[in-house]
């Protein structure tokens, strides 16, 4: 492939995704993203809290997590948070799975390209970072946490806007 049809690929990619991170819109075709990707989507998030999300179908804790998730989401706008489910299934294809049948979620959901785990350092999930409105990451733990916590924690940072 000729390199300017793999930039047309990458940067097209790119797009899809963050025009894909808008909360109102649900999808079960889920695309793989790469680490730059992520930190793109980030990058071009300023002025925005932005929560990572590292999660898989087969894992208990991550499922019970989601209906958490989907209700902060549903708190904040789109110009002040930015929430992104990335699965670190080992295929695609339970992930579409699992979108189709189980949950309806509110916030994109990526699969993760074979240098995410690493780039990320996951090593257990659930994993979630938080970014604050300059892109700065302001939190890093793997488990689950309650959603009241992160609720007020994206309060605090938006009001240090």
């Amino acid at each position: 492939m000729r390199l300017t049809n793999k930039a047309f690929i990458l940067l097209a990619m790119i797009v899809m995704l963050a025009a894909g991170c808008n909360k109102a819109e649900t999808a079960t075709d889920v695309e793989t993203v790469d680490s730059k990707a992520i930190q793109d989507v980030i990058a071009k998030a300023k002025g925005k809290v932005v929560v990572l999300n590292f999660w898989a179908t087969w894992c208990p804790p991550c499922r019970a997590e989601i209906p958490e998730l989907i209700e902060i989401r549903k708190k904040f706008s789109d110009s002040d948070l930015l929430l992104i489910g990335v699965s670190v299934d080992p295929g695609v294809d339970a992930v579409t799975e699992y979108m189709s049948k189980d949950v309806e979620f509110n916030y994109p959901i990526y699969f993760a390209g074979s240098d995410v785990a690493s780039f990320f350092s996951i090593e257990s999930i659930p994993r979630t970072l938080v970014f604050n409105t300059e892109g700065k990451k302001v939190f890093d733990k793997s488990g689950s946490f309650p959603g009241e916590m992160f609720e007020n924690f994206i309060k605090k940072l938006l009001q240090e806007k």
